[in-house]
């Protein structure tokens, strides 16, 4: 696994800890994450994130709550890069984004109480995207990241379903 490149809404609490808790999870692991470079005042994707865009193998983004600006404009230079694309919403939301004819994404509706299914759909997708499959010559190295990266993945979904679930005690 190279790069992943994670992002999220920045109004979103969750999402941000979320993302930030996977940047630093990743480096005790050798993963490299890659979370967008973002100045308050900007309006407008800035080279350094669409630079981190480019220098990574597929993008994760997490849309629970209402899409903002940020977060449309770094899917916009993602399709552009033609960069696989796993989004993340809240199954019970009721945001989505319209990706159009662009066909390299998977769009991922999670129940919180249940994110095995959610774990099942994206470890196929990227098996499909990253050539993971048993037809392909992949090397020990290969596989391990890729399952490093299959399993940081998780571990996000695991994080987002502790912040949902306590959301729902309070």
């Amino acid at each position: 696994m190279e790069n992943i490149f994670i992002t999220y809404n920045p109004s979103s609490e969750a999402e941000s800890n979320t993302a930030l808790r996977l940047q630093t999870i990743s480096n005790l692991y050798g993963i490299s994450v890659l979370l967008p470079y973002r100045h308050k005042n900007e309006t407008e994707i800035n080279s350094e994130t669409h630079n981190r865009i480019e220098r990574s193998q597929f993008i994760v983004a997490f849309c629970l709550n209402k899409l903002t600006k940020h977060l449309k404009q770094e899917l916009e230079t993602s399709i552009q890069l033609k960069k696989p694309i796993i989004i993340i919403y809240d199954k019970y939301g009721n945001n989505k984004i319209n990706f159009g004819k662009y066909m390299n994404v998977k769009e991922v509706f999670v129940d919180f109480n249940d994110i095995d299914s959610a774990s099942h759909t994206i470890a196929s997708f990227l098996k499909e995207k990253l050539k993971i499959a048993k037809s392909t010559k992949v090397t020990k190295k290969e596989k391990s990241n890729n399952g490093l990266g299959l399993a940081l993945i998780g571990v996000g979904l695991g994080l987002l379903a502790l912040w949902a679930l306590s959301k729902d005690t309070k």
